[in-house]
């Protein structure tokens, strides 16, 4: 009789422990799933960290090219506000804005 109330003991053990390993080993799964999900995560972030540096980087180019285009738009400008115009362009000048007027007169 202790032999039959040991194995029923038994069996009982049995069943727990093989619950508790369904369990565990959904765990695990859920575990491994998580893992991967995380890692997805980790490299998208990655990616999108060197995106945006690649933009920043980017933008900084576009900005020092439209300055250095500004600077020589400046310089350009200052050399043609010291150039003089010659005095074979100035009568040249004159005699078409004399003609323009007489045109209209």
């Amino acid at each position: 009789m202790a032999a039959a109330v040991e194995l029923e003991q038994t069996r009982v053990l049995v069943s727990v422990l093989e619950t508790e390993n369904k369990f565990l080993i959904e765990r695990l799964q859920t575990e491994k799933r998580t893992t991967a999900v995380f890692t997805e995560l980790n490299e998208t972030r990655k990616n999108e960290a060197e995106a945006l540096r690649s933009a920043i980087e980017a933008k900084n180019e576009t900005i020092a090219a439209k300055d250095n285009v500004i600077r020589s738009q400046d310089s350009l400008n200052d050399a043609l506000k010291n150039k003089k115009p010659s005095p074979w362009r100035r009568l040249g000048d004159l005699l078409i804005g004399a003609a323009i007027f007489a045109v209209f007169k």
